[in-house]
């Protein structure tokens, strides 16, 4: 699936940077219009669809179910949320930005099997519901090795921070790990972590179809593996903005998130995370 996800991103990418006439209405006779762009703050509403999420967390003795949200405890696969971005040019090579939204998806339903979760075994016919907050922030720096009026490409390096919550309360649970626990009534359990910043690598390509129109394709990417944690991610961002005034843009864009996290599987405090969503973005951005 990653892979066909990534085939049609290089698709949509070589489509806006390349496929698309670079004048239109007879603007090959102008010159670039200037607009300030030393500063970027934008911000918009984000529909996320398709979310999956499969996690694991071991309780004492290492042992824990893999769970699937939607399909095990029938966990939402959207959400509506707001996003912010902003970039901070220092000259025409150097720039800096950050990331922020928050994911949210609540579950509801009475299981067919049991499932053990952080120590605790939510029994078979019993109820659970259940929340899963993941919260992305990002930092990353560009190099732009090549700019001039109507192609931008640049090399990024980046730093994840993933606040990942999560809690299920259901009315037939018990400490043991295994078997049913019939008639044991109990709030049920939480956990919680935040990830350690996890380093990406990318490239983006900003082309001007006009001067106020312009496409952007981006890319990141990052694997790391130590002795007690493994990980890897890709993100795609293909979207379209246009000028409308000197110091404001509206915008839309996709953008495809896949993750896959391994800390320490085998020991009590081990858990594995592996979630990935689409996003549509429409945004305002304000340019100084």
């Amino acid at each position: 699936m990653r892979r066909e996800w990534m085939a049609l991103a290089t698709v949509l990418a070589v489509g806006l940077l390349l496929g698309v006439p670079s004048v239109t209405r007879g603007e090959d006779a102008q010159a670039k219009e200037e607009f300030p762009d030393r500063f970027m703050i934008r911000g918009g509403w984000a529909y996320v669809f398709n979310a999956d999420t499969t996690f694991n967390i071991n309780g004492a003795g290492g042992i824990g179910s893999s769970v699937d949200f939607a399909r095990t405890l029938g966990g939402q696969r959207t959400d509506n949320l707001w996003r912010i971005d902003s970039l901070y040019r220092f000259n025409p090579r150097h720039s800096v930005g950050f990331s922020y939204y928050d994911v949210t998806r609540k579950g509801d339903r009475t299981l067919d099997l049991d499932i053990t979760i952080d120590g605790i075994t939510y029994a078979a016919g019993g109820t659970v519901n259940s929340e899963i907050d993941i919260g992305l922030y990002r930092f990353f720096y560009n190099y732009s090795f090549h700019r001039d009026e109507k192609v931008e490409l640049a090399l990024s390096l980046g730093l994840y921070f993933a606040d990942i919550s999560a809690s299920f309360s259901s009315n037939v649970t018990c400490t043991a790990t295994t078997g049913s626990c019939p008639g044991v009534t109990s709030p049920g359990g939480s956990a919680s972590t935040l990830l350690a910043p996890l380093p990406s690598i990318g490239v983006f390509a900003n082309y001007w179809i006009t001067p106020r129109l312009m496409s952007t394709a981006r890319f990141d990417w990052f694997y790391v593996e130590t002795a007690q944690f493994k990980g890897d991610m890709s993100e795609v961002f293909l979207g379209l903005e246009y000028r409308l005034f000197k110091n404001f843009a509206v915008g839309g864009a996709f953008n495809r998130l896949d993750v896959d996290l391994d800390y320490d599987p085998d020991r009590s405090d081990g858990w594995r995370l592996e979630n990935d969503w689409n996003t549509l973005l429409f945004y305002g951005a304000l340019y100084f």
